[in-house]
């Protein structure tokens, strides 16, 4: 199995790049090497090492930073995934794109399904939500997953920062009134490598995220309560006492009822968020 990996440097790439088998053949490309938005390049990288599957983990993620950068983020999450969609459908490889929950509003009252309308409320989540449409449009058999507030030992991440802050005494306050479920990013990669292996997996749209549903408050509580010796104080605040310039989806839970169907399990929470802890423990001594 060849397989090309995009974005290898980021904590879903670097999560991949930990889980993928010894036995397949990988080309980890990162920005400097694979510039997405630069169309012959992607078309040059893809018939040189002529892949069995695109892991497309390549993406502008920074929220705010979308805001005043729409021009960079719609290049890398549109453009960039419609030139590995076109290069992917044109060389008959399989494609596996990931995308995210903030292509929703955030005003349902129950999981979001993939049938459910997209509508997002910022920069990121519209210029992802372009990238999921011009992957289906350009790729009828690729396989895109929707997951959520990912996080892990690796990259830059919530729990991270969290984690640091802890750590140094800082006292900090985090919104108790957006409502998600973490997801540990080797789990994806664990669910992409098992779909890859697997093949039983229909073309189209699917969910995945954590178990647990909970606040970003009640996240950085449970990474508080994790760090023993600390003097931090973590506040919970609403949403309109958080200035931030992107605004966020008030719920962004995820239905992966379409995935569970193949036998492929939501991210178990307890155990990712414990692992990564005791990555950072380790890290920290």
């Amino acid at each position: 199995m060849r397989v090309l990996l995009t974005g290898a440097n980021g904590q879903l790439g670097q999560s991949l790049r930990q889980y993928i088998p010894t036995d397949w053949v990988v080309l980890p490309a990162d920005k400097i090497f694979l510039d997405i938005t630069n169309q012959s390049n992607v078309n040059r990288v893809i018939s040189s090492f002529k892949p069995d599957v695109i892991i497309n983990a390549a993406a502008f993620t920074s929220v705010d930073e979308a805001e005043v950068s729409i021009e960079l983020a719609e290049q890398v999450n549109f453009l960039g995934a419609k030139y590995i969609a076109e290069a992917a459908k044109n060389n008959g490889i399989k494609l596996i794109h990931v995308s995210t929950d903030y292509v929703f509003d955030g005003k349902s009252a129950n999981p979001y399904t993939e049938q459910d309308i997209t509508e997002p409320l910022n920069v990121y989540g519209t210029s992802k939500m372009h990238g999921e449409i011009a992957v289906l449009e350009n790729h009828a058999e690729a396989i895109i997953i929707r997951t959520s507030w990912v996080y892990s030992e690796y990259g830059k991440n919530f729990l991270k920062t969290i984690f640091k802050l802890i750590e140094n005494d800082k006292d900090i306050k985090v919104v108790s009134d957006q409502i998600g479920a973490p997801t540990y990013a080797p789990d994806i990669a664990k669910l992409i490598v098992d779909i890859i292996r697997d093949d039983k997996l229909q073309p189209g749209l699917y969910h995945f995220s954590g178990d647990q549903v909970m606040s970003w408050y009640d996240f950085a509580h449970k990474i508080a309560e994790s760090v023993t010796v600390s003097n931090s104080k973590v506040e919970g605040i609403s949403s309109s006492e958080y200035t931030s310039a992107a605004k966020r989806p008030s719920y962004s839970v995820l239905n992966c009822d379409k995935l569970e169907k193949f036998g492929y399990k939501r991210s178990n929470f307890s155990i990712g968020f414990n692992q990564s802890i005791s990555a950072l423990i380790d890290e920290s001594k």
